[in-house]
């Protein structure tokens, strides 16, 4: 049975408003009558904190990234699984060292098949100089029975078709000689090229064993056991523990920033210490901005490539700033507990701004002298009565 547009209307707009209007009224919801008092929840043992400004830094942000101070990456020329992985990251390892072994079983086939070519080929060489003894004593059997021959033809003892029966045989002879060597010259150009073969195999071999270029810390781990290595794809980063951070700031912050300062680094919202070492002051003319380096702590969290945000204080400005552990995901929105005159407990949306640590400001929904629930937050509920 299809409804008609008005039926609808009423079912789907008219109706739910009305519903909603009424609960707001508070006719769908138990009265409480005169002299009845309603039961609210008491809970205790919650912290409390009493909002007030604070004087906070406002910040010049700039992009940055995570970078190794010798640092080199580590890949193969040959395509192949991994079948052992020897170090994890932050391992000390030594130039030399095996860090990983590839898959290697193509390359000793073709290894084995050159192997196998040399041998047959020893084989027949050995075979042709045999056969090159046996063809140089019968030429040189040949050619002193020319010799003599020939004396014997010049005293008139034999006749000259005589003579050349025995040159036709020693020429035969020299002929058999001729094409002996020449095999033999067949024999060493495959020789030569099975063992060029050989020796590329064994060079490709050598790919499949992937060492430490120089003594270092394994700074990143890129691939695990079983995965494909390709020409040219990193395996592993291998480097001092020293990391560093670049950055490049507008020029309006030159005279601002010197060598020796200490600046926060945020990096996916944990914040460390730099120390700034190099300050390069000429101004790139495309961008208006010059480079600085600072030296961060090693931490196996911190990886090189890693992105950041370098925070150059440029003000203060007084701030509310309360514990991030204050704060909640109410939907999509940050809220905290707040507690009123008569100690009830209500929900507040807040808006946030900048982090600085362990607090984060807040930019309204709190004013000073606000009191809210400072942590334990998920023992806290709206209309709750903070106990003693």
């Amino acid at each position: 049975m299809k409804m008609s547009g008005p039926v609808k209307f009423i079912l789907f707009f008219v109706l739910p408003i009305a519903i909603f209007i009424l609960w707001l009224g508070g006719f769908l919801s138990h009265r409480v009558e005169p002299g009845e008092k309603k039961e609210v929840k008491v809970v205790s043992g919650l912290p409390v904190l009493t909002v007030e400004e604070k004087q906070a830094p406002n910040y010049y942000k700039a992009d940055g990234m995570v970078s190794a101070d010798n640092n080199a990456k580590v890949a193969t020329k040959w395509m192949g699984q991994i079948l052992k992985i020897y170090v994890k990251e932050g391992d000390y390892v030594k130039a030399g060292q095996v860090l990983a072994i590839l898959d290697d079983s193509e390359i000793k086939q073709q290894k084995n098949e050159a192997l196998a070519g040399l041998e047959e080929l020893s084989k027949a060489r050995e075979e042709a100089l045999a056969a090159r003894k046996a063809a140089l004593e019968n030429y040189e059997f040949a050619k002193r029975t020319y010799e003599r021959f020939k004396n014997l033809y010049q005293e008139n003892a034999i006749s000259k078709q005589q003579l050349e029966e025995i040159e036709t045989k020693m020429i035969a002879a020299k002929s058999m000689v001729d094409q002996v060597d020449a095999k033999l010259g067949q024999l060493k150009a495959k020789e030569s090229q099975v063992k060029a073969k050989l020796a590329q195999v064994n060079v490709m071999q050598g790919y499949t064993v992937i060492k430490a270029p120089f003594d270092g810390y394994v700074l990143k781990k890129m691939n695990d056991e079983g995965d494909m290595a390709a020409p040219g794809m990193p395996i592993f980063i291998i480097g001092e523990k020293k990391l560093q951070f670049l950055a490049n700031l507008d020029e309006s912050l030159l005279d601002k920033v010197k060598v020796g300062d200490e600046l926060d680094i945020d990096l996916n919202g944990k914040v460390v210490k730099g120390k700034v070492i190099e300050k390069n002051s000429n101004i790139d003319p495309m961008n208006r901005t010059f480079k600085v380096k600072l030296n961060i702590p090693f931490s196996e969290n911190i990886t090189t490539g890693m992105y950041g945000k370098l925070l150059i204080p440029t003000d203060t400005k007084p701030k509310i700033l309360i514990p991030k552990t204050a704060v909640f995901k109410w939907g999509q929105l940050n809220a905290v507990y707040t507690v009123d005159k008569d100690n009830i407990i209500r929900l507040t949306y807040v808006k946030l701004g900048e982090e600085y640590g362990e607090y984060v400001e807040v930019l309204s929904g709190l004013k000073p002298g606000d009191r809210i629930i400072q942590s334990n937050i998920e023992k806290a509920c709206d209309g709750c009565r903070l106990g003693g």
